[in-house]
């Protein structure tokens, strides 16, 4: 042993805690040195100080008996030190509180902090192509797109009305699940997923959307995200092509832009996505499409395109990748069958996500894999984090298994079509006079065509004093080039709330007119379609398949 005294743990009293204390377990004290332990321990503290790394709620320093029979040191040791740290105005003693570090620092951690935050702005990191690829923008605070607090009125699409998930219920059923396996949720699971939560997705995908699957054809994911990911990193090679709906979800776009895929969009016709013509050399190597509820445009792919495309992919050696979006939520029927069921050539991908059923946050979704891709796909998902919380998938599979889903599902189609029709209403009473709105049989948002292209700033100006952010169509476009529109989500918000909403951003709009305002918005017009006044691309009879 070189003499060097490490942070021991010893017993101490129980005490009341009025704040959070700062450990100082990384002080190491030396006896073999030439320099006093008092001035060692002052000095490691300072520097602790001023390296600003602390977290700013624990400035309660531990007291000298604590700290003396931590260190394995004399108290006057730990004193003699924190009263030069008092003089010195790194620390402050408060009466009957006990000592805390200084509200104000010296100078010299001041001038420190600096420094140090100059040095690390000034730096340019160096980092991967695929993350340069990638057309999202945002930075900082941007990044943080969950909803902190209480959620407002903000009518953006993609929300569900997480205020009616059954939380009682499913509390109860994840205390049964922990009470009857106890300690082996708690180990590694699969990567495949628990094989409970497979049997019962494999059950419900072939009795509700017309699925032709096995329970060993599933692989259980964080998401629709990670679903896509997956499957991107398994099947592209970086230059491949891959076909995308236009316009289309953002992520998906960004998902093929960081495997180095070739993207290429492909427009939206009024049966789904155009197949049109391709040469054999840029025959895509996977197609991803939204065949239920195409977002944004809200088309649902028509039988004899779907029948088509798997016959494409097919005679292309190319796999589809089937979002199964919003297919719950249809308003005019029973949902209709999904396209994996009409696949007997082993080439279409399903996939799934529990966050617009159940809640976001649960990060729970699958894929239905043909079976010579399962294990490719099992591999690649267990280099991503290895499996989901087990605990989480066990109570999913009993709230599917006791009939809880199901019922959810059906009381939240009954919600959202009220919702729905009440949205319809306000916003012909509101913004009718701006807007054409678009009314699908499916979906939890709405297509809003704006009458005149001249008021789109207008709009974007009344977002940013509103915040009713509802998305410009144009911001889902990668080549389309279509009328100028927004897109308006009304799933997560009341009737109260949806007319407040739509009122607010109809005042703004009033007032910003009156005042000629509406030119002060940064925000470009993006070109109308120069074949039609209506909003769906111009394409050619023999394009359509």
């Amino acid at each position: 042993m070189n003499g060097a005294i490490y942070g021991r743990t010893v017993p101490v009293p129980k005490q009341r805690r009025r704040r959070l204390v700062m450990s100082f377990e990384m002080v190491r004290l030396d006896r073999a040195s030439s320099e006093p332990l008092y001035q060692q321990l002052c000095r490691q503290i300072r520097e602790e100080l001023e390296s600003g790394s602390f977290d700013s709620s624990a400035s309660r320093v531990p007291s000298s008996r604590v700290l003396a029979a931590t260190l394995g040191i004399s108290r006057p040791t730990v004193n003699q030190a924190f009263s030069k740290l008092v003089e010195e105005g790194y620390l402050q003693v408060r009466k009957r509180s006990g000592i805390f570090v200084a509200d104000h620092l010296p100078a010299t951690f001041l001038k420190a902090a600096r420094l140090a935050t100059g040095a690390r702005t000034e730096h340019s990191p160096r980092v991967a192509q695929r993350v340069t690829r990638m057309t999202d923008s945002r930075s900082g605070r941007q990044l943080d797109v969950g909803i902190g607090g209480p959620p407002s009125v903000t009518l953006i699409a993609g929300l569900p009305a997480v205020d009616e998930f059954p939380i009682a219920v499913w509390e109860r059923l994840r205390e049964q699940v922990l009470a009857k396996k106890g300690a082996h949720l708690l180990r590694y699971a699969s990567s495949r997923g628990e094989i409970e939560l497979r049997k019962a997705i494999a059950a419900y995908l072939c009795d509700f959307r017309g699925a032709n699957c096995r329970p060993d054809q599933i692989v259980v994911v964080g998401g629709m995200q990670q679903a896509m990911l997956a499957c991107a990193l398994a099947l592209i090679n970086e230059g491949d092509v891959a076909w995308i709906e236009d316009p289309v979800f953002l992520q998906a776009r960004n998902v093929l832009a960081f495997v180095g895929a070739k993207i290429i969009p492909r427009p939206i016709d009024r049966e789904g996505l155009v197949i049109g013509k391709c040469s054999r050399q840029n025959s895509p190597r996977l197609i991803l499409v939204t065949p239920s509820h195409q977002f944004p445009l809200g088309v649902t792919m028509s039988l004899r395109r779907r029948k088509a495309l798997i016959e494409f992919a097919e005679s292309r050696d190319g796999y589809i990748l089937e979002d199964d979006y919003d297919s719950e939520f249809r308003f005019d029927g029973p949902p209709l069958p999904c396209l994996q069921g009409l696949d007997n050539a082993g080439r279409v991908i399903y996939t799934g996500t529990m966050s617009k059923i159940l809640y976001p946050s649960l990060r729970l979704g699958f894929l239905v894999a043909p079976p010579q891709l399962v294990d490719t796909l099992v591999k690649v998902r267990a280099v991503m984090d290895q499996h989901s919380p087990a605990i989480d998938q066990a109570t999913l599979a009993r709230f599917i298994t006791e009939g809880f889903f199901l019922s959810h599902v059906k009381r939240m189609r009954e919600l959202y079509a009220q919702r729905r029709v009440f949205f319809i209403e306000q916003f012909q009473k509101w913004l009718g006079d701006y807007f054409d709105l678009e009314v699908t049989p499916a979906g939890l948002h709405f297509v809003a065509w704006l009458r005149r292209g001249e008021d789109l700033p207008l709009f974007m100006r009344a977002r940013e004093q509103t915040g009713i952010w509802s998305r410009p169509l144009s911001f889902f476009c990668i080549k389309a080039q279509l009328d100028p529109a927004f897109v308006f989500g009304f799933a997560a918000w009341s009737q109260a709330q949806i007319e407040q909403g739509l009122a607010k951003l109809a005042s703004a709009v009033k007032r910003l007119k009156q005042h000629g305002a509406g030119n002060g918005s940064s925000f470009q017009i993006h070109r109308f379609s120069p074949a039609t006044t209506s909003y769906w691309p111009s394409i050619a009879a023999d394009e359509i398949h």
